[in-house]
């Protein structure tokens, strides 16, 4: 196989992995007695334990390097609270609240929010790619919310909130960390990360338990860890050894496409044609990313 076709296939592999997460938490959630802080908490624990193995393995006593460094950890663990766990959280929660199609297209709408900040920059012209992008999202979300019709919204006000969330600190998860990951490796700083999240949150183990959880859901709860979290990721950070970085961001388009086939298959979830057609503009303005563009100039400062 030459290595650009193994890229592709690892990428959208490591993409499905996490749509059909999205799908395994809404079986979940027919649980009531599952919440999102128990999910969240018992994945972070178990898939942080998973890659603090992996990075054990292949880099020994460097996977406590960054304990060495004090302001590198504390950046670290500002990126666990705010990035890993508050991504987790907040996906899971617009889950429970909608459905895994819906919350999984609102999470692309954090290089939007990555395009706006960058933006916001003093006297920094965004591209006009990035305006077109911007545009196309707002768009998406517009049908998306309101199915097409714009008398109503289609979805809660709950759903739009936690959607916004998720987006917001998906951004923090992918602005954030890119130092340390150079620094410390990717597996060796989601380990720590997703660790600190499940200390942060164990609490809820305590105060609000999950009961009567069946053999059934515990196996789901694994598969998020092992297959919707572990392999997921390795696979997709190794793509971008055989593709480019752009290329794999399309590809990461899959997620949505297999969290929408598997809920509405499986569980008969509402996402209508409507609703598609908001989630592929939210999509294409998230592939417009990787579209070449010079960027425009600084703005002229008024004398």
């Amino acid at each position: 196989m030459k290595d650009k076709h193994l890229g592709i296939l690892l990428a959208i592999t490591g993409a499905a992995l996490w749509g059909t997460s999205g799908t395994a938490a809404e079986m979940l959630y027919q649980n009531p007695n599952i919440n999102t802080f128990w999910l969240v908490d018992v994945r972070s624990w178990l898939a942080g334990a998973s890659l603090l193995l992996i990075s054990l393995v292949h880099k020994g006593k460097g996977t406590f390097a960054i304990f060495k460094n004090p302001r590198d950890l504390i950046y670290a663990a500002l990126f666990s609270m705010l990035g890993i766990t508050g991504a987790q959280f907040t996906y899971f929660y617009t889950v429970a609240a909608s459905n895994a199609p819906t919350a999984t297209v609102l999470v692309f709408l954090a290089p939007v929010l990555i395009i706006c900040f960058m933006a916001a920059k003093p006297r920094q012209m965004p591209r006009r790619i990035d305006l077109i992008a911007v545009l196309l999202a707002v768009a998406g979300t517009v049908i998306l919310v309101t199915n097409g019709n714009f008398s109503h919204l289609a979805v809660t006000p709950k759903t739009l909130v936690w959607g916004f969330f998720s987006a917001l600190t998906q951004a923090l998860a992918i602005a954030m960390p890119a130092k340390l990951f150079k620094k410390y490796g990717t597996i060796t700083i989601l380990a720590w990360g997703m660790l600190l999240g499940g200390i942060i949150l164990s609490p809820a183990l305590v105060l609000m338990p999950a009961t009567g959880v069946t053999v059934k859901e515990w196996s789901l709860v694994i598969y998020i860890v092992i297959a919707g979290t572990v392999f997921a990721y390795s696979l997709y950070l190794s793509s971008v050894m055989y593709i480019s970085a752009g290329l794999a961001s399309m590809l990461e388009a899959f997620e949505p496409l297999v969290a929408t086939i598997l809920s509405v298959t499986l569980l008969g979830s509402d996402f209508g044609i409507m609703k598609m057609a908001g989630g592929v503009l939210i999509i294409l303005a998230t592939c417009l990313q990787v579209v070449p563009s010079p960027r425009r100039g600084k703005l002229q400062r008024n004398l």
